[in-house]
């Protein structure tokens, strides 16, 4: 479970940035007219999956709400062993630049007015989403970071506050109740001695 709310942590932000590194290459490669490439080029269905996109960061917002009240509560952060800030931020530009590429081969095969295939992907300026990649897997990487640095804060502040107890996490579960039905009064009583038979003389 705990892996699973990593890796929804982490999925949650990437279609914003790679939303990001699209509209970056757009604007860096044509300035003011990057509204007017985007529309020839069949870019418009990008404003429907903005309320989306929206929707994803606030489910993020309120997931990362979520762990600072609960180590407030606690006074511990979880223990993640997490990875180099260098491999998070390569791995991110990395995983940029391939959402990028898959959209605009898809967009040359779909949209009109698109040119198809790489020249697609990065001609006109499309290698701007390389560095464009880069800049916002750096951002993504320093939000990822501070928001474990912030947490682990607010851990160790209510530690101090407490003495150090940590607070054992509370369970909703109903406790385990075993009942046994009770035996019948007669169940387990045995037939009584019979009387000695008397001899007749």
């Amino acid at each position: 479970m705990r892996r699973l709310s990593q890796l929804w942590r982490g999925i949650a932000l990437v279609p914003a940035a790679g939303m990001l590194v699209h509209e970056l290459r757009y604007l860096l490669a044509y300035g003011g007219g990057a509204d007017r490439a985007l529309s020839e080029q069949g870019h418009a269905y990008l404003s429907s999956l903005t309320p989306w996109v929206v929707f994803l960061l606030a489910a993020t917002l309120g997931a990362f709400l979520g762990r600072l009240a609960r180590a407030w509560r606690l006074g511990e952060a979880e223990d993640h062993s997490a990875a180099s800030p260098f491999v998070v931020w390569l791995a991110a530009a990395m995983g940029l630049v391939a959402i990028y590429t898959g959209q605009e081969l898809l967009e040359g095969l779909l949209a009109s007015g698109h040119p198809p295939g790489l020249v697609g992907v990065f001609g006109d300026g499309g290698w701007w989403a390389i560095p464009a990649a880069l800049f916002v897997g750096g951002l993504l990487t320093l939000a990822l970071r501070g928001a474990g640095t912030v947490i682990r804060f607010v851990a160790g502040l209510r530690a101090r506050r407490t003495g150090g107890r940590r607070r054992a996490p509370s369970s909703n579960r109903a406790p385990f109740v075993l009942l046994l039905a009770p035996r019948a009064p007669m169940a387990a009583a045995a037939p009584g001695r019979a009387p000695p038979l008397s001899l007749s003389s």
